[in-house]
C-alpha cells in the first residue's frame, strides 16, 4: 500500500515562497542598462573610426590615381608651357573632383610651404627663387633627367595628413622637346 501526500502538504513543509522574488532587482536592471550602453557607445566609435579610416584611404587613393593621370599627361606633352615655368597648379573639376587640386614642380624647385604656416611670406619667397634662378644663368651640363614631382591636396580627414607627394625623374629630351629642336638647328 502507497500512501499518497497531497501536494498541498508538501509546499508548505517547504516553507512559505519568498514574497517579490519573481523578478530582477532595481540594481541588477541598471547595471545591465549600463553595460549595454557602454557596449553601444563602444561599438558606435568603432564604425565612426572605421568610417574616417575608409574616407581617408579613398582619398588617399584617389589622390595617388589623379597624380598618377596628371604624371602621364605630363609626360605626354599635354603641358608643355607649364613645364617650361618649372611650376604650376590646378584642380580636377574637370575630372569630376573639385575638391581636391595638385601643384607640379619640375627640377630643382622645391613646393612652397603649406598655407598653415602662418610665417610664411609669399613675396619673399617668390624673390629668393627669382634670385636663385639668377645665379644660375651660367650654362650647365645636359642632364639626361629632370625631377618631376606632384603634390595632390585632398579633403582633410580630422587630423590625418590630407597631401600626397609623388616624385618621378622623366627623360629630359620628353620633358622639353622644343628646347632639343631649336638646339638642334642653326
Amino acid at each position: 500500500m502507497a500512501i499518497r501526500i497531497p501536494t498541498r502538504a508538501v509546499a508548505s513543509a517547504a516553507g512559505p515562497k519568498p514574497a517579490g522574488r519573481a523578478g530582477f532587482t532595481l540594481a541588477e536592471v541598471a547595471v545591465t542598462i549600463a553595460l549595454v550602453g557602454l557596449a553601444l557607445v563602444w561599438m558606435l566609435q568603432a564604425i565612426n573610426a572605421a568610417k574616417l579610416t575608409a574616407a581617408y584611404t579613398r582619398n588617399w587613393r584617389l589622390a595617388r590615381e589623379l597624380a598618377l593621370l596628371t604624371l602621364g599627361q605630363i609626360e605626354a606633352g599635354m603641358y608643355p608651357d607649364e613645364v617650361a615655368d618649372a611650376r604650376f597648379e590646378g584642380n580636377y573639376a574637370d575630372e569630376g573632383y573639385p575638391e581636391m587640386s595638385f601643384e607640379v614642380v619640375v627640377g630643382e624647385e622645391n613646393f612652397r610651404p603649406s598655407e598653415e604656416d602662418p610665417a610664411f611670406d609669399n613675396w619673399r619667397y617668390e624673390q629668393e627663387r627669382k634670385e636663385r634662378l639668377s645665379d644660375e644663368e651660367e650654362p650647365e651640363a645636359e642632364q639626361p633627367y629632370e625631377k618631376v614631382q606632384i603634390k595632390i591636396t585632398f579633403p582633410k580627414v580630422q587630423e590625418l595628413e590630407n597631401e600626397l607627394v609623388i616624385e618621378r625623374w622623366l627623360p629630359w629630351k620628353q620633358l622639353h622637346p622644343d628646347e632639343e629642336a631649336k638646339g638642334g638647328s642653326p
